[in-house]
């Protein structure tokens, strides 16, 4: 049986890493901004066509895209604790 948290977590990871990392949120965990290395350009709402074609990619349903937003911010609000 598949671990569909593992599988959302690995693909948060890759829009992380496609980013590398700029992506702006706010403390609360909303995302602001995010840099495409493929477009090359910052965008307000490119971040949630970002997480689409990704989620794409790894075959994942489109109400399973919430899902992964949401580990991307866990991510992103954990790395800036450390």
């Amino acid at each position: 049986m598949v671990n569909f948290e593992k599988i959302y977590q690995q693909v948060a990871l890759q829009v992380i890493q496609r980013c590398h990392g700029a992506i702006k949120i706010t403390k609360h965990g909303k995302i602001i901004e995010v840099y495409d290395t493929k477009r090359h350009i910052w965008s307000n709402g490119l971040a949630g066509l970002i997480i689409k074609e990704e989620c794409r990619n790894a075959n994942l349903r489109e109400w399973e895209f919430a899902n992964v937003r949401g580990y991307v911010i866990k991510e992103l609000l954990g790395k800036s604790e450390n």
